[in-house]
């Protein structure tokens, strides 16, 4: 017994946009594969510029106090009418 996956072929044919910028997808049925030469990053542009403050990614189940006061000002506040 055979399923219906097995049984149906593959009709897209891989391609690298970098080698093959002239396919369109919208033509064709493509299966993105990138090439070692072409292959995207993870790190963007502007990774290195971004900054993560240590002490607020703490896994401790109480607020650190230095981290937690503004926070904690801003939800009391009193609003003024």
């Amino acid at each position: 017994m055979s399923s219906e996956l097995v049984d149906t072929p593959n009709l897209a044919r891989s391609y690298c946009p970098g080698c093959d910028p002239e396919r369109d997808p919208l033509r064709e049925i493509l299966t993105v594969c990138w090439c070692d030469e072409h292959r995207p990053t993870c790190e963007g542009a502007e990774d290195a510029r971004a900054s993560v403050d240590r002490i607020a990614l703490s896994s401790a189940g109480e607020a650190n106090a230095e981290t937690n006061r503004p926070w904690c000002a801003w939800v009391h506040r009193r609003t003024q009418r």
